[in-house]
């Protein structure tokens, strides 16, 4: 959005607090023509400070530029204008060497990232029947994904700051254009227990509830709906002036949770009470099941949205109520499944009982003093839990491939981050792919982009699976000094293990979501067949 002159470097320009007067005055005056619906007068206003700028060229200008091509970027998209974006995005990238100077990596990709997800938008008709291919998941919409997931990567999300709050929100919303459902209500959920009161995540979190209800099949509770009455009221309070079209879906949306609940004879005056108990049956759960559902590890369906009593069957199935079983390729995926969940929830408990309890080892290890590696089976838990993910992940790509009778070639070795344009796999299986009409296949695809060799921003995963596997992966003590560790010119990698813990509970949730969307492509097959 906009206001980006929080996000400068510490010493950049503190003391120039007319520039900083000068920068919030145009960002109220954006906002304030953004909310309106007055873009010719906001296009105006930019051209006239761009122009401006131009003419007065000068690095303590830079803060200025920045909060212009934010503008420009916010009133395309709105105002649905390919020019103003296009302007933002190149002001960005032509002056993005002197930017660096003055603002952190993380507003810029940020800013970038709202720019390529403007375009996509923009080019996507608005009566179009809201669907993507694999196919139609590259373009803008990857570019945009790209940025997000940089910016993601530098996040602590232990601290929780404006930007951070706004770089999940969007990147939430850029995941479920490609119906990542599970990711971006993970995301919206870590934005909100730390800003509970965030008017853009309530809204995105009930319009992702909505999404899932029309993408899922897996029906409508009174918990749901409760929920995304809730959130859209909250929104409303916080933030009575919204922009016209925002206010409009909301209203809409809390009208359609007030029909539903009145006809299930459901008392609206209850919904607060309703809430404080869903909070005290959470607070009743196991310790270890509060662990999964807290880290974004649960297989409910009910934890997506609420995690009281209902979230404590995992029950993630590919059928669902009132569908009758005749397919045995669906009581065959049926058992995929059931081997899949298996595997997760061995994976799962790894990182838990590493979290949570310590396992004595018998067997001596030579002490190296200051220059220590971590060895023994507790440090084995966390290792076989990130190893077991790619497995887990193998067995969807061979269950997608069932699913829809493709044929693997006879040398080919199925790899969920490349299987889907192999060169090794029969012709026409990539053509196959975006003729299914299947959005979650879409998001399995959209995921497996970002663990793929060829530009993923998490590729590097897959190096360390192999390495943990084939060579030697040595985990150290927090604050250690890689270069200065016996022996680690002969290590393949060397990483804290603090880093790397980080790094297993992402790859887990990866994996989870991975595992929701393979269960919900199957299903909407079903739905196809019902």
């Amino acid at each position: 959005m906009g206001d980006n002159s929080n996000h400068m470097n510490d010493e950049s320009i503190s003391k120039e607090s007319g520039i900083l007067t000068s920068i919030e005055s145009l960002s109220q005056k954006g906002n304030s023509l953004l909310n309106k619906g007055k873009y010719s007068e906001l296009e105006a206003l930019l051209a006239n400070e761009y122009n401006d700028f131009v003419l007065h060229e000068s690095h303590v200008n830079l803060p200025h530029l920045m909060e212009i091509a934010g503008l420009y970027i916010d009133l395309g998209e709105e105002s649905r204008n390919k020019t103003c974006v296009e302007i933002g995005l190149q002001i960005i990238q032509d002056k993005r060497s002197l930017l660096k100077e003055l603002f952190n990596e993380c507003s810029i990709e940020y800013n970038i990232a709202n720019a390529y997800h403007a375009l996509h938008k923009i080019a996507t008709p608005l009566n179009q029947s809201w669907f993507i291919t694999p196919e139609q998941a590259k373009g803008d919409l990857f570019s945009a994904k790209q940025s997000y997931l940089k910016a993601f990567k530098l996040i602590d999300l232990n601290s929780i700051d404006n930007l951070s709050t706004k770089v999940l929100t969007n990147l939430s919303n850029n995941l479920n254009w490609s119906c990542r459902i599970v990711e971006s209500l993970q995301y919206l959920d870590i934005v909100l227990k730390q800003n509970p009161d965030f008017p853009e995540a309530l809204i995105s979190k009930a319009e992702t509830l909505n999404f899932m209800i029309r993408r899922t099949h897996g029906g409508i509770s009174i918990s749901l709906v409760v929920e995304i009455y809730n959130l859209y009221k909250k929104a409303l309070l916080q933030n009575p002036t919204l922009p016209i079209d925002i206010e409009q879906s909301v209203h809409y949306g809390i009208g359609a949770c007030e029909k539903f609940l009145t006809e299930n004879n459901f008392d609206l005056g209850r919904v607060g009470d309703e809430l404080e108990l869903n909070q005290q049956e959470f607070e009743a759960h196991s310790k270890e099941l509060k662990f999964y559902l807290n880290n974004f590890l649960s297989l409910s369906e009910h934890s997506l949205y609420c995690n009281c009593d209902g979230a404590k069957a995992e029950d993630l199935m590919i059928g669902y109520v009132g569908f009758n079983v005749t397919d045995n390729k669906i009581v065959e995926l049926e058992h995929l499944l059931n081997r899949i969940k298996s595997e997760f929830s061995f994976a799962r408990r790894q990182l838990y009982e590493f979290k949570t309890s310590k396992t004595e080892d018998i067997i001596f290890y030579q002490d190296f003093g200051v220059h220590e590696i971590i060895y023994g089976v507790q440090s084995e838990k966390i290792r076989i839990s990130f190893r077991m993910c790619f497995g887990i992940l193998d067995k969807i790509a061979q269950g997608i491939l069932y699913l829809f009778d493709l044929k693997k070639s006879n040398n080919e070795n199925v790899y969920f981050e490349s299987f889907w344009r192999n060169p090794k796999a029969p012709n026409g299986r990539w053509e196959n792919f975006n003729e299914v009409q299947n959005i979650h296949l879409t998001a399995l695809y959209s995921i497996a982009c970002d663990l793929s060799n060829h530009n993923g921003e998490f590729n590097f995963y897959k190096q360390w699976r192999n390495q943990l596997e084939h060579d030697v992966f040595s985990l150290i003590p927090k604050d250690s000094n890689e270069q200065e560790v016996l022996g680690a010119d002969l290590f393949s990698k060397t990483i804290t293990i603090e880093e790397f813990e980080d790094k297993v509970f992402h790859l887990l949730q990866l994996v989870r979501a991975s595992i929701f969307s393979f269960a919900y492509c199957c299903r909407e097959e079903l739905v196809k067949q019902d």
